[in-house]
Order: C-alpha cells, then structure tokens, then sequence
C-alpha cells in the first residue's frame, strides 16, 4: 500500500473527416476502435472517441500530490480524476525549479511559499526533505518537460488527468 499518482493525457479521436456529407472513418478513429472487439459500437452514434495515455507516475511522492491536491482539486483529497490544464503543469513544474535552485538552508521556507512541503498521510512515504524529496521534484521537472514538448500548445484535442490511489 502507499500513494501512487498518476498523470494521464487524453486525446479526443474524431470518428470521421472530410466535409458533411462527404466524411468518411478517420485512421485515427480507426486505429483507436482497432482494440475493441468487433460490433462493440454497433449502438454508438456519438462519432468519437477518447484515447488515454499514462505519461507521468510517482510513488509516495507526497508533495507533489500536495501541490495537486491544493492547486488542481480544490484542496479535496479523493482520489478522483481531475483535469489539469497546461498551465498548472508550467506552474508546478516552475515550482519544482524554484524549490531546487535553492541552498539547504532556506528550501523549507521556499518549498511552503510554492507550495511543495511534503504532505503527511496514511502510507504517503517520508517527510522529510532528502534526496527522495529532490529526486522527485528533478523527475517531475523532467517529465513535464518532456509532455510539454510532445503536446501542441494550443490543442484542443489533448487534455492531461491527474489522479491519485491510497
């Protein structure tokens, strides 16, 4: 048992392309429907369909589920999926980078101006603020990084998830 988290990027996969009247099944579309067993969406006419990714997992990284937990899900620690807008990841990941580029000495004091102390929890690791901690943060940094670059900034067909399991 313990806290794992989970960031997911979805894509929204139109059914169809071209022009009204004139569409036909997108590849995309197709390729995504490829994995269900055959006539599982004899009964849909809803004309997409939502492909999910895991692209971002920690473990007992309580405070970055902290940062989550008060900057993404309205201070509510359920467990629930909830969208994080690219501007939050840019926002945590500077974080990250501000609580790194600092001496020892005044990184508490900075990790709680950014919101990045360690959160105490049933099975949610250390609270300590040790090379875990860092590793965490440096991962973090790491991961958004690269999701950011793979991501178009201004696409409307991808969304990011995050959520957590206790």
């Amino acid at each position: 048992m313990g806290l794992d988290m989970y960031l997911e990027a979805r894509k929204y996969v139109s059914q169809r392309e071209g022009i009204v009247g004139h569409s036909t099944y997108s590849p995309e579309f197709q390729k995504a429907a490829s994995v269900a067993p055959d006539g599982l969406t004899k009964y849909s006419d809803f004309g997409s369909a939502t492909v999910s990714l895991p692209v971002g997992y920690w473990r007992k990284a309580n405070a970055i589920h902290g940062w989550f937990v008060e900057n993404v899900q309205g201070s509510v620690d359920d467990c629930r999926q909830a969208y994080v807008d690219r501007e939050q990841l840019v926002a945590l990941r500077d974080a990250c980078k501000s609580v790194m580029s600092l001496t020892v000495g005044v990184n508490r004091d900075k990790a709680a101006a950014v919101g990045l102390l360690p959160t105490e929890g049933f099975f949610f690791g250390n609270t300590e603020m040790d090379e875990w901690y860092y590793q965490d943060l440096k991962y973090t940094i790491e991961m958004i990084d690269h999701v950011l670059s793979i991501i178009p900034e201004n696409s409307w067909e991808w969304s990011f998830y995050y959520h957590s399991s206790w």
